[in-house]
């Protein structure tokens, strides 16, 4: 597979997945009125956009390394993957504990030194009040993938480093469950890993996957959304946050890896439409990152009484999320995107120093 088709078709799905956990996020903070008219079901539905991310990130792998080539270095890899998501983490991190430590917002958050550590390297929390940031769960998880694949790459097989990856998914959580660290083989163990499984699965087998028409596409696309919302309906969990792990990795999982393999090979329609969801894809992590703080801005509004009909509190709903869109396509390409050119001209620098 191609650098043009792996930029235009998971670009545009990963913004899709961002938003979807937006609209989800913004429809639990509206809950909280007692205006709102959406069921719980349809609140939780959005919670499969890390479904996808997680597919997505397989996927990736498996491609940004020539499918665990010899010819990638495991020192190279990591590196570089920890540079495209720790700067931008770290900058939300940092703002999220200002303001609680300032009292001006997210006074509800507990930060201890080990909440903190935890937080700022992306460690299985070992206390109750979890992550600093409630999103970076599942960066734990994609952190988690990363030392896998370098695990991986560093072995000397090749041809058998997916299959690699795979037992240390599985063993990982056993071995940390035999020495004591009964609370990181639990996080380590959830079911949820299967899903970057069938991403690398993708990565495969993507070569031998047909280029599907647009009108396919979409209907590959409208039939996973359909069982994503069969799924979040059919779920025996009251919660809003999600589908149980032992539900949700197949429920979910099977749909988010259909649509993913759909538009694998998606080509520019070089439509307007089409170069905004590239941008807007490219955005998607900053999205993922900052949309809390627009939540935590819509959640005052909601709880002070603010919203006096159904109709104003959804139209501040669609407004609410419109801007978190624009703020985080702003951010990347005048913040985030200059940094992490920064910061891989001097990686090259530093690389190209050492081999002279």
């Amino acid at each position: 597979m191609g650098r043009h088709t792996r930029l235009y078709g998971l670009q545009h799905l990963r913004f899709l997945a961002a938003f979807a956990v937006l609209a989800h996020h913004i429809l639990e903070e509206a809950s909280g009125s007692p205006l709102a008219l959406v069921a719980p079901s349809a609140q939780r539905v959005g919670a499969c956009g890390v479904d996808i991310f997680f597919v997505i990130s397989g996927l990736v792998m498996w491609h940004t390394t020539g499918g665990f080539s010899s010819q990638t270095s495991a020192k190279e890899f990591f590196t570089r993957r920890l540079t495209r998501i720790m700067p931008s983490y770290w900058g939300c991190l940092a703002i999220v504990v200002a303001l609680s430590c300032s009292g001006i917002a997210y006074r509800h958050v507990q930060i201890d030194a080990v909440g903190l550590i935890e937080s700022v390297l992306l460690l299985p929390p070992t206390t109750s009040s979890g992550q600093i940031m409630g999103v970076a769960w599942t960066l734990v998880y994609e952190l988690y993938f990363y030392l896998i694949c370098t695990a991986a790459l560093c072995l000397p097989w090749q041809r058998y480093r997916a299959a690699l990856i795979v037992a240390l998914l599985a063993g990982v959580p056993v071995v940390l469950n035999m020495v004591g660290a009964t609370t990181q083989g639990q996080y380590y163990g959830n079911p949820l890993v299967i899903e970057f499984v069938c991403g690398i699965f993708l990565g495969a087998i993507s070569a031998r996957l047909p280029e599907l028409s647009s009108r396919v596409r979409w209907l590959v696309l409208m039939t996973c959304v359909a069982l994503f919302w069969w799924a979040s309906i059919a779920s025996p969990d009251e919660t809003t946050s999600g589908l149980s792990p032992s539900f949700r990795w197949w429920t979910w999982g099977i749909p988010a890896t259909l649509l993913v393999a759909a538009f694998v090979h998606t080509d520019d329609s070089g439509s307007r439409i089409g170069r905004a969801l590239t941008v807007l894809g490219n955005a998607s992590y900053v999205l993922y990152l900052t949309h809390g703080f627009w939540m935590n801005v819509f959640a005052r509004a909601v709880k002070s009484g603010t919203f006096h009909s159904s109709l104003s509190l959804y139209l501040a709903a669609i407004c609410v999320a419109a801007l978190a869109v624009a703020f985080s396509a702003a951010v990347h390409l005048y913040l985030e995107k200059p940094l992490l050119a920064r910061l891989e001209s001097k990686r090259s620098r530093i690389r190209q120093t050492a081999l002279t």
